[in-house]
């Protein structure tokens, strides 16, 4: 019976030791065609790969694509700046899907932790 107690607090550290970035998705709520899982996960990578830049710049940009669903989009570095002592960064999502409402535009800050990049 103590892996009925055990098993949600192994659920939970798992959950939460994954990076913020898959936990995000920047047009959730837009009214459009959602982005799958296949495209978040594209996008992630894309958003990793920016951040993870060694150098980056403003304007550095990551593209990414899904031929499956057809979505494709930019992962572009903003400025970077200071928040609460620690280093982030605004990053610019643009993306295109079938469907209506097909560009779309987001617009995060990710800081640096020591756990990595995180939502500000």
């Amino acid at each position: 019976m103590i892996h009925h107690r055990i098993l949600p607090l192994l659920l939970a550290a798992a959950l939460l030791s994954q990076p913020a970035l898959a936990q995000i998705n920047p047009f959730r709520g837009s009214g459009a065609t959602p982005l799958n899982a296949d495209d978040l996960t594209a996008l992630t990578e894309a958003t990793n790969r920016l951040l993870d830049r060694p150098q980056l710049v403003a304007g550095g940009t990551e593209s990414w694509s899904n031929p499956k669903s057809g979505a494709s989009g930019t992962v572009t570095a903003g400025k970077p700046l200071q928040r609460k002592g620690m280093a982030c960064r605004v990053v610019n999502y643009q993306t295109t899907v079938p469907g209506p409402r097909a560009q779309r535009s987001a617009t995060i800050t990710w800081c640096k932790t020591n756990d990595g990049w995180k939502v500000a």
